[in-house]
């Protein structure tokens, strides 16, 4: 039961991986548009915009959104589940697994659908898809992105 929610909850972020990338595009865009000076007055004063810049694009995004009212989207970390993702796509590279994982969540093609075109029945491509975010929950557990509160409870709360 908590490795189906831990699996669930990474899932989301690869069937919304085209929004999050798009809305870490716009935010390192706005970064970099924005004129202004890093630091205060005094001594730490940067005049040159080239430094600026780079030292904007260095921090990390922490939170990125999009969408508004109840409709709004909240991503906690976007540059660290798109690394999850990109390297969940990396062990996999060449395998099943990995091709058709990618036509579900890159090419958004229904499960049906895969496993007529790879010639074989839903029950496989529930056991890879299963064996690929496996081992994105992995990875986001390692990067702590995930965390597990109240493991003693019937039902856990997930952190992310």
């Amino acid at each position: 039961m908590l490795i189906e929610q831990l699996r669930k909850h990474t899932e989301w972020y690869f069937l919304n991986r085209k929004y999050i990338q798009k809305a870490v595009d716009d935010e390192r865009e706005q970064r970099t548009a924005k004129k202004g000076h890093t630091g205060g007055g005094g001594h730490a004063f940067i005049s040159n915009p080239t430094e600026t810049s780079a030292l904007k694009n260095i921090e990390p995004i922490k939170m990125i959104s999009w969408g508004q009212g109840p409709y709004q989207t909240i991503v906690i970390n976007p540059e660290a589940w798109l690394e999850v993702i990109a390297e969940t796509y990396k062990v996999h590279k060449k395998q099943a697994a990995g091709d058709v994982m990618s036509q579900r969540y890159e090419y958004n093609k229904s499960p049906g659908v895969i496993a007529g075109l790879k010639g074989m029945n839903r029950d496989t491509y529930y056991e890879l898809r299963e064996e690929f975010l496996n081992d994105a929950v992995v990875l986001a557990l390692e990067k702590n992105l995930l965390r597990i509160k109240n493991v003693s409870d019937k039902l856990p709360v997930l952190m992310s």
